[in-house]
């Protein structure tokens, strides 16, 4: 209830003022509610360091402040050239679309790649999987498979992508029929290829993996968020 401009939250927690709420009750919508705290996703660190700045003390935690630092650091997004492992040539808007990517990993953002149709946002992506490729392995980011879901037209494409240009790539065709045993072959390869008909068929499974990437080709195929397919793939665990 409001008594005298101060909402009383009970005898527990105390007395918060009315223009305090006001001022900050959208970070309750923002965030997920977890026992006594708010959690956000790392998404939304630009709108809470917005919403934050003014106060003068402030006990954030070490991924928070770390991502704090970064945007303070921040001086815009060049362009990324092709890892060695990468055959071909990338034209100059391939490169800003591989500084974009690059950038929404720095932050662990998630995000689109819009180009136009032919102009090789499968390339970009394919140089980025290299790139992750060749980074060497740590006990905190251990090597672990990507995966992109496509529709079943697409597959053949992808694969035949990813065998001209980044040829040192492992790539897994996991189709919709023959896959019985794929699953355990997951970690033995740096990109597992798959359509939304088998993710959505396979998420109980899948949704207990863990990947580096998780990349969805021609993504209208999700715009209907109530659809199966949108629900499976939200489900999807993954580092980007």
């Amino acid at each position: 209830r409001v008594e005298s401009g101060v909402r009383f939250l009970g005898a527990s927690h105390g007395l918060l003022p009315e223009e305090w709420l006001e001022r900050y009750a959208s970070l309750k919508d923002l965030g997920r509610v977890q026992g006594d705290r708010l959690r956000f996703a790392p998404s939304q660190a630009v709108i809470l360091e917005a919403l934050l700045a003014a106060e003068p003390a402030l006990d954030v935690d070490e991924t928070f402040d770390r991502v704090r630092r970064k945007l303070g650091d921040f001086r815009g997004i060049g362009p990324v050239e092709a890892p060695a492992g990468f055959v071909g040539t990338l034209r100059g808007y391939q490169k800003d679309g591989l500084g974009w990517i690059q950038f929404l990993a720095d932050f662990h953002f998630g995000g689109c790649l819009a180009d136009d149709m032919g102009l090789g946002k499968t390339i970009q992506v394919l140089a980025r999987i290299e790139e992750r490729r060749t980074r060497p392995a740590t006990p905190e980011e251990p090597r672990l498979p990507s995966l992109v879901v496509v529709p079943r037209s697409l597959v053949h494409n992808w694969i035949m992508e990813a065998a001209r240009f980044p040829p040192r790539l492992r790539v897994l065709d996991y189709p919709g029929l023959d896959r019985a045993g794929l699953l355990e072959r997951f970690a033995e390869h740096d990109l597992v290829v798959t359509t939304y008909g088998t993710v959505r068929r396979d998420i109980l499974k899948l949704r207990e993996m863990f990947f580096d990437y998780a990349i969805l080709d021609e993504a209208q195929a999700i715009k209907n968020a109530g659809s199966l397919a949108a629900k499976a793939s939200r489900l999807l665990r993954a580092r980007h």
